[in-house]
This record gives C-alpha cells, sequence and structure tokens, in this order.
C-alpha cells in the first residue's frame, strides 16, 4: 500500500482534516442538519433574521460583516455525533465469487478474477458505527476525501495517488475577527482552498463555485456570498504565508511530482507500488524511480534473500509440521530458507522499502506456504522449498511441479500404444479389484462395483466384463441384470446379451448382430430393396408410401455400421433406384431392365447401359416401321403385314398385352395365367394382374372384415370373369357387337398352348403347354378366357347384365348395395331395378387395363 515519503514537509503537521466532500457523482442527498452554505459541516448555529443554519466556521465567516455582526444567534444542539465517511477503504468484494479481498490485490484472491464491477457496500444496522467501504468501483481519497471511481489511479479533485497516506491538517489557525481577502478572492465550500482569482470553478478540486442561497423576499437582506465577496479587505502585505495556503501549495507540488512519477513508471511497465516504494527508500525525488529500481532493485532482492537463508530459528520453526524428512532434506534445511526474488519482492512491497519487515512478511508467508503443501501429503521440506523457489512462491505451480513425478508411470501408460491391462477379478483383494472397476468403468457407485464384481465371478453364468459393465451402468436390480445378459436370438437360437442383439424400429423382435448382419446382406445382394424386413415377423408393410420413407431412413443408419462397405453402397444404390421409380419420367429398359430418366419428346429411347432402342410409349423394341406411326398404329401394321406376329397369334397378343406394374410401370410380356396375386420383381408391388387393385393385409376400406391379404376387385376383373365359360363371354361381346378370334392361326403348334406365363418354382419363364379346344383359336381354356376378358375390358362392357339372381344379390352384398324388396312386387322386377342401381352407383374398375 502507498504512502508518502515519512519526511514530507505536510505530514509534520498533526491536525487532521474533518471534511466530507460528496461526490459529484454522488446520488446521495445532503442531510438536513448540515450547514446550509458549506453543505458539509453539521450545524451548530441558527439565525432568525438571515434564515440561515450554518455550521461554527460559516456563521464566524457570515455574520464577520458589519452589516450583520449584530445578528443573535441559537446554538443548536446535536441529539447525535455526526457521521464521517470512512477515509479508508481497505477491502473490496467480488462479484464473482463474494470474496473481500484487500485493495492491494488486483485479482480475487479466491477465484482469481480481476476486479472490474462494483457491488454494493454492506449496509451497517447500527448508524453510529462507520464501517469501511467495499465498493470496488469506487474509493475516497485520503487527502481531500473526494470519492472517486475505481479505474482512476489518481484523484480527480486533487490529483493525488490513490494508495498515498492522508496528510495532518495544519494547526488551528487562531480566530480573527476578519479575514484578509480582496475583493477577487473567495473560499471553495468543498475543499476550504482559498482561491485568489475570480475563476468560477476551485484551483484545487476544480468543482464549480456555488451560489448562494437567496434569502426570503420580506428581510430583503443582500446574498450572503455577494456581501461576502464586496468586503472591502486590503490585500496581504505580510511576507510570511499562511499556513493553509502553505499547506495546500506543498501537497500540490508533492502530489503533482509523484503524479508525474507514477506515469513515467506506467509507461516503462513499473506499477505505482514499486515507484512509491523506491521514493521512499531512495529518499531522493530528483532520483528517476524507473532508474533507482534498475540499478538498485536486485541488490535489495538479494540482500532479503540473504537475510532469509540466514534466519535458522525462523525456518526451524517449521520442523514439527515437516517431520519425517531424509537426511539431505535436514542438511538442505539447515542452509536456511531459499527465496526467490519474486518472493523477495513481494515482501519488499508489501513492507514498503523496509528491508527487516521484507525478510519477516516473506518468511510468514513462506511458512504458510510449507503447511499448505505438507497438508496436501508433501512432507519432504527440501522438495517443497525448492519447488517455491522455483515457481516463485505460487503454491499451485509449485504443487504442480511436485505432482508431475508421481503422475509419470501413469502418463507413460496413457501415452503408450500398450492395451490397459485387463482387470484380474481373481484377485483375494476385492477391494482393489472393486476400485479398478469404479475408476476404470465410471461405474456409478461402489454397490454398481461390487454387483457387477458379483456377477463375473459367478461360475454359472459366463459372462463378459463389457456386456457385465454396460448391464450394470443401467439398473442395479440383479434379476433383471441377468434378464438383459441372457437374450436368446429367435434364428440361430444362441444366447447373448441384450447389447449383442439388434432390432428394428418397426417391431419388438430382436435378433443377434451376426444374424441380423447376414439377412441384410443377403437381402441387400440377392433380393429386392422391399425385402429388406424384420427377419423374425416379416414387419412392416413397406407397400405403403407413407411407412416407407421413415422406415428406411431409421434403417440407414443400423445398416451403416454393420454392413460391409460394398453391401452399403449396393444398398444405397437400390434406395435411389427405388426413388427414381417415382419420377413420372422414368423409364425401364425393354432389353436390358436398366432404369433411368428421360426428359426427351421422341419416342424412340437409346439405352445408355445397353445402348439399344426401345419405345418410350409402348416399351416395345424399336423398329424402323414404327418411325412415323402412333404404337396403335403400328401394333396394326404389324397384325397385318409381320408374318411372325402372324404365327404367333393370340398368343402375340397376350404377350404384347402382357402385365404393367402400376407402380413403377415396368411391363412383363407375360399372360396372366391362373393366380391374379402378382408381385413385381422390381418394386416389389403386390398388385392384382386383372385390375391393378393393390394386395394387402392391413387393408383400407373401414368395412371390410377379411384378414389376411387380399385385393378389392371391380366386377369387370379376371378375378371374377375368369370363372365364366367361354361361350358366356362371346355372348357378351356379341351383345356389344364387338368381333373375337376362335380360328387356330397358321404354322402354330397343333394341340399346345403356346402363350409365356410365369410359372412359380422356375427361374425363367415357358410356354404354358396346355392342351386346347377346338373354337379357342389355338389357345387353352385359361387363356382364351383371358383373351376373351381383355376384349370386354378394351371396349368398358359391364358384364352386370349377365348376372344371374345369385349373381347379382352376391355382388351387391359385396359392393354394399341395399334395396329392400317393395311391396306386392315380383322377382323379376325386383332384380331389374336391383340391376340398374348396382350399375348406376358402382363403376367400373378404373385401375382396369382398358388396351384395345
Amino acid at each position: 500500500m502507498l504512502a508518502f515519503p515519512s519526511d514530507a514537509p505536510w505530514e509534520k503537521e498533526d491536525t487532521p482534516m474533518v471534511a466530507a466532500t460528496p461526490s459529484k457523482t454522488s446520488s446521495s442527498t445532503k442531510p438536513t442538519d448540515n450547514c446550509t452554505i458549506c453543505g458539509i459541516f453539521p450545524v451548530s448555529a441558527q439565525c432568525p433574521v438571515c434564515v440561515q443554519r450554518l455550521c461554527s466556521e460559516c456563521d464566524r465567516l457570515y455574520h464577520s460583516h458589519p452589516a450583520r455582526s449584530s445578528h443573535s444567534r441559537i446554538a443548536v444542539a446535536h441529539n447525535k455525533p455526526s457521521k464521517s465517511i470512512s477515509a479508508s477503504l481497505s477491502s473490496w468484494q467480488c462479484v464473482h465469487c463474494t470474496t473481500y479481498n484487500t485493495m492491494q490485490e488486483v485479482l480475487c484472491g479466491t477465484c482469481e478474477r480481476p476486479r472490474l464491477a462494483s457491488t454494493a457496500p454492506a449496509a451497517s444496522s447500527n448508524p453510529q458505527e462507520a464501517q469501511p467501504s467495499t465498493i470496488a468501483a469506487e474509493w475516497q481519497c485520503k487527502s481531500c476525501t473526494m470519492v472517486n471511481a475505481g479505474s482512476s489511479v489518481l484523484c480527480e479533485v486533487c490529483e493525488r495517488p490513490r494508495l498515498a497516506t492522508r496528510p495532518p491538517a495544519a494547526p488551528s489557525r487562531p480566530a480573527a475577527p476578519t479575514l484578509h481577502l480582496r475583493d477577487s478572492q473567495w473560499v471553495c465550500q468543498f475543499c476550504t482552498y482559498a482561491n485568489h482569482t475570480p475563476s468560477s470553478v476551485c484551483e484545487m478540486c476544480d468543482l464549480p463555485r456555488p451560489e448562494p442561497a437567496p434569502l426570503p423576499p420580506k428581510l430583503r437582506t443582500p446574498s450572503p456570498v455577494r456581501e461576502f465577496l464586496q468586503l472591502s479587505i486590503k490585500p496581504k502585505a505580510s511576507p510570511t504565508e499562511d499556513p493553509d495556503a502553505k499547506r495546500q501549495r506543498l501537497m500540490r507540488e508533492e502530489g503533482l511530482k509523484l503524479i508525474q512519477l507514477i506515469r513515467e513508471g506506467e509507461r516503462k511497465g513499473v506499477s505505482p507500488e514499486e515507484v512509491y516504494a523506491s521514493v521512499r527508500v531512495s529518499g531522493d525525488t530528483s532520483v528517476m524511480p524507473c532508474n533507482w529500481l534498475k540499478a538498485e532493485l536486485p541488490r535489495l532482492l538479494d540482500e532479503i534473500c540473504a537475510r532469509a537463508a540466514l534466519a535458522l530459528p525462523d525456518h526451524r520453526a517449521l520442523q514439527p509440521e515437516l517431520s519425517g524428512c531424509s537426511n539431505g532434506s535436514q542438511e538442505q534445511l539447515s542452509r536456511g530458507v531459499q527465496l526467490s526474488r519474486d518472493e523477495a519482492k513481494r515482501a519488499w512491497l508489501a513492507a514498503g522499502g523496509d528491508i527487516e519487515r521484507a525478510v519477516k512478511q516473506a518468511l510468514r508467508e513462506r511458512k504458510a506456504k510449507m503447511k499448505e503443501l505438507s497438508a496436501l501429503g508433501f512432507s519432504d521440506a527440501a522438495r517443497c522449498g525448492e519447488a517455491l523457489r522455483q515457481c516463485g512462491g505460487e503454491v499451485r505451480k509449485a504443487l504442480v511441479m511436485l505432482q508431475r513425478p508421481l503422475l509419470e508411470p501413469f502418463h507413460q501408460r496413457m501415452w503408450s500404444n500398450q492395451p490397459e491391462p485387463s482387470i484380474n477379478i481373481h484377485l483375494p483383494d476385492k477391494q482393489r479389484v472393486c476400485r479398478r472397476l469404479l475408476a476404470v468403468y465410471d461405474l456409478p457407485s461402489w454397490g454398481r462395483s461390487e454387483l457387477a464384481l458379483s456377477l463375473l465371478q459367478d461360475p454359472t453364468a459366463p459372462y463378459t466384463l463389457e456386456d457385465v459393465v454396460q448391464a450394470v451402468r443401467e439398473s442395479h436390480d440383479r434379476d433383471f441384470i441377468r434378464r438383459v445378459l441372457a437374450k436368446e436370438c429367435p434364428i440361430c437360437l444362441s444366447v447373448f446379451p441384450h447389447s449383442k442383439m439388434q432390432s428394428l424400429t418397426s417391431c419388438q423382435c430382436s435378433v443377434c448382430c451376426g444374424c441380423f448382419k447376414q439377412h441384410f446382406t443377403i437381402a441387400v445382394r440377392d433380393k429386392h430393396i422391399r425385402d429388406m424386413v424384420c427377419p423374425v415377423c416379416w414387419e412392416p408393410d413397406i407397400n405403403d408410401p407413407e411407412h416407407l420413407n421413415s422406415y428406411f431412413s431409421t434403417l440407414d443408419i443400423q445398416l451403416r455400421e454393420c454392413l460391409e462397405p460394398e453391401v452399403y453402397e449396393l444398398f444405397h444404390q437400390k434406395l435411389t433406384e427405388q426413388a427414381l421409380i417415382k419420377d413420372p419420367k422414368f423409364l425401364w429398359c425393354s432389353h436390358c431392365s436398366y432404369g433411368f430418366i428421360y426428359d426427351g419428346d421422341q419416342l424412340k429411347v437409346t439405352c445408355f447401359h445397353c445402348r439399344n432402342s426401345f419405345c418410350a410409349q409402348c416399351k416395345k423394341p424399336w423398329e424402323s416401321q414404327h418411325t412415323g406411326l402412333s404404337c396403335e398404329q403400328f401394333q396394326s401394321w404389324k397384325r397385318e403385314n409381320d408374318p411372325e406376329y402372324q404365327r404367333q397369334g393370340l398368343a402375340g397378343y397376350l404377350r404384347d398385352n402382357g402385365i404393367t406394374c402400376p407402380n413403377c410401370r415396368f411391363q412383363y410380356a407375360l399372360a396372366r395365367g391362373g393366380c391374379m396375386h402378382f408381385c413385381c420383381s422390381q418394386c416389389r408391388y403386390q398388385f392384382c394382374s386383372g385390375c391393378n387393385n393393390p394386395f394387402h393385409t392391413t387393408c383400407p376400406v373401414i368395412q371390410c372384415s377379411v384378414t389376411g391379404l387380399h385385393a378389392h376387385h371391380p366386377r369387370d376383373c379376371l378375378f371374377y370373369l375368369r370363372d365364366w365359360e367361354p361361350a358366356r363371354l362371346q355372348a357378351l361381346l356379341q351383345k356389344e357387337a364387338v368381333a373375337f378370334n376362335t380360328d387356330t392361326p397358321p404354322g402354330t403348334q397343333a394341340g399346345l398352348c403356346g402363350v409365356i406365363e410365369q410359372k412359380v418354382g422356375q427361374q425363367t419363364d415357358s410356354a404354358c403347354g396346355a392342351q386346347t379346344q377346338p373354337g379357342q383359336a389355338g389357345l387353352c381354356e385359361k387363356h382364351y378366357t383371358e383373351y376373351l376378358v381383355s376384349l370386354i375390358n378394351g371396349h368398358s362392357i359391364d358384364p352386370a347384365p349377365l348376372y344371374n339372381a345369385n349373381e347379382l344379390l352376391l355382388a351387391c352384398r359385396r359392393y354394399q348395395v341395399e334395396e329392400p324388396r317393395r311391396e306386392a312386387e315380383d322377382d323379376r322386377t325386383y332384380y331389374s331395378r336391383l340391376l340398374k342401381i348396382l350399375m348406376d352407383n358402382v363403376p367400373l374398375g378404373d385401375k382396369v387395363p382398358r388396351k384395345k
């Protein structure tokens, strides 16, 4: 803490200064019992004539004028002693950790954060007690009592340094009847400085010259200040200087000189404490402190270190706390305390430059630090002393240095490439094993560690350490942990812990990691992407587009971790193709089944993969005769002019009008055959080959009571018409005047049906090979019926007019047509009316192929 030299002129005075000046920015109001003129000192007298409440000094000056000397004043008694602002701000409170620190500390001693924000001073419960201020952002000058901001080093009024001690005031002046002041002189009511110029601000404190309060209009007395300024007093002719003026002049000169030295030191990186200590020790203000510190300070610090090394009694007082030292440590202790220059410098600044006090201060601090290190487990006094000396007396750095050799084996083990040594659960010391489990695997508690050890030592359950640790982290229930560690895979029937099992988000089934990986690897390589469902319950139904995107987004995360890179890349390729199928510009090549996006408007499309061409509309291989013709005109030309097409007859017709997937628009040159349930090999979409309606297990129709895989077919679907006799279908076509073929085409194999169809259990498609009947155009009954139904669907003919009574009632129940019979209504009239209602309310299938 800074203090002025003891030989300063003003320190020879012994009367203290009692004024407490309010700050310019202070928000505190004046107390009601202070003087009306100066507002500082308590009221001692009240003048009923002037209507003024004055302190003793203002009363003497104000009523010394001849015009007011006859006024009678009333003495004012004080019930309680006046309060004075504390002249010493000895501490500040940290706004982060609320720790009280001394004013010398720039950083908080607890949290080591800077003193940047202010905190409110603690209010005293007893108004009689003068509490030291704890405001970190304000400090009170000990010379002029001005309250300054915490960031300022010098006082705003007197420009004296923050940590300078308050100089004693000059002796009390002898009471004089009048003041020898000229007309231009005036006394500042804040700092009591006698100004000799008629300026509007004080030369000392730079505060404005206040105007006096106006008197009541009844008295019509001139203003006290104005009358005071008009006193005709002769100027001082005495050569002796006024003691107050001398004191203020010396205070200003010394303050300005110290301010200049401090600012010069700040520019060179020297703290104010070092500047003050150098001035005090050197005793010569003409010597620059920076030069003195460079020349003399190292010698003084070495002297402090040497004296501390010789202070054996003080250092041996540390021996009881540091017992158990080695012989080398005892020998080193006999040489005294080895201080660093940083420790000596801090002690020298704390002692204000006094070497003797600095030595004692350094020894006390060293003793406290040695006790602190001893409490932390480091009892070797020699090592502790050497660590403190190398670290400049900082306990934290010394602790790091002392701990470094102890942590060296751990660091070598952590940074080495060798794996962590396994824990031997069969050691006789159970507590050691539990502590290793607790530390290495970060278990929640000691009880969990004991539970893990007991599970590992169970001979009937050969669990692995990693599985047990993961299970113990999740629960403390032994039975639950045993169930978690013994899960049976439904595919390979092996027992695995829960951590080795995997499950999909669409179901509750769990399989082992090996079966999970094998199932999806085969599904990606050999099957369609829609086959990538749960291997146990085959959920979910990914025909639903809403479930499709969410299912594959979560499945992608699981497959990324378990599949091989090339298999995972193939999965992404199929997933991309699945997304491209939904684009209306997506086309499948009719030659190589390669899919791509075609953005052109030409009918002729060339495949990017096989370089073959096909028609973009009918998907048939491209022929030169197709140029300039529509697909219908080209098919008519082939029937009339292509001998090969004519030779195939209706078999070629059924091939060209094969199955088209309604989901991905991939075409199959196949007859529909007997089973109407068709599964697309490209997109795995399941639909009816006669009406293109989807097959599903979860029916979207609310009134439907059918369970299992089924579809809802319209009445003109091949699913119902395939049970009709060919003659009945021919009668329906004849009724609508639609021609049909009955003759066998020339060149075909007699007696056998040559329609290509997909057969169950065969990898390739082959001819039907069934026996043909006369009058059925060289086809078997099944395929001839399919041919007739294709004509019915191509001309949108309704088969309902040929329904008999049972078929009509069954169709009404199927399509939920309810019409009660009227009274006295015969069967013919009722069935005719019911048929009309069915045909009007239930339309034909909107997805049925209508190719002619």
